[in-house]
């Protein structure tokens, strides 16, 4: 089993930096496990610290009055949270996290934080890369949300998680787009949480995938699914799919 030393220094705060820089806070720091369907904080609660996900996955959800609730963004392992509240003039959280499944989280309070950030320039670049990421990935969600139809929203979904995966796979889209025609992308988690995080009903999205691949712009098995128009996918998402 890995020193918690060592689990830190695999966390992008602390990526690259030895562990003399932080050392003296691995005791200090806290992993707590938290089971499916365990809520972390319900939003209003105060952010003290920010959370790190070292294995399982974490929802933001956000409730409204009647106890409905849409899925704000998923985080896996290596994913932060709290970062972008805990030197805000509102700390508290906006929305309710919790675990989609058994997850191991590691806590860095609000002072423990600050100290590492003033004694090394290292954490605080580490730092300023990972709220530069969040806003990146705020925009993106933004720029989903703001898709018309449902069919635009799933396309602009897909072609997400494909660039998320040729990324870390070292490829571009350009470049393998001129040795390979079709590419596959797996959901990273049920078509229903899927729907949420698309803020569309279920049945809607099943029905539209289908619709999609009888219009021949995707294949689907279980949870992977095959892009097999992706010049079709990019134009309908910029410029709007032409009913059929």
């Amino acid at each position: 089993m890995k020193k918690l030393c060592d689990v830190l220094s695999d966390t992008p705060l602390f990526s690259g930096l030895t562990h003399e820089l932080f050392h003296s806070y691995c005791n200090k720091t806290t992993i707590r496990l938290v089971w499916k369907g365990e809520v972390l904080f319900n939003e209003g609660d105060p952010c003290t610290g920010i959370g790190m996900i070292m294995e399982g996955q974490l929802a933001m959800q956000k409730y409204s009055s009647s106890g409905d609730f849409a899925t704000i963004e998923l985080l896996g392992p290596g994913d932060i949270f709290g970062e972008y509240m805990i030197f805000g003039t509102r700390k508290n959280y906006t929305v309710t996290i919790e675990a989609v499944t058994n997850s191991k989280i590691i806590f860095i309070t609000r002072e423990m934080l600050m100290s590492i950030l003033s004694q090394s320039p290292g954490v605080m670049n580490n730092f300023l890369t990972i709220l530069s990421d969040r806003i990146q990935a705020q925009n993106r969600r933004i720029s989903l949300l703001s898709q018309k139809s449902l069919r635009q929203k799933i396309a602009n979904y897909l072609l997400e998680l494909l660039r998320d995966q040729l990324e870390k796979e070292g490829e571009s889209p350009k470049t393998i787009r001129k040795t390979v025609s079709t590419q596959a992308v797996e959901l990273p988690v049920s078509k229903e949480v899927v729907s949420r995080l698309l803020a569309m009903p279920r049945p809607s999205f099943s029905r539209e995938l289908i619709s999609m691949e009888r219009d021949g712009l995707i294949r689907v098995s279980g949870r992977v699914i095959w892009l097999l128009d992706r010049d079709g996918l990019e134009k309908g998402v910029i410029e709007g799919f032409q009913a059929p």
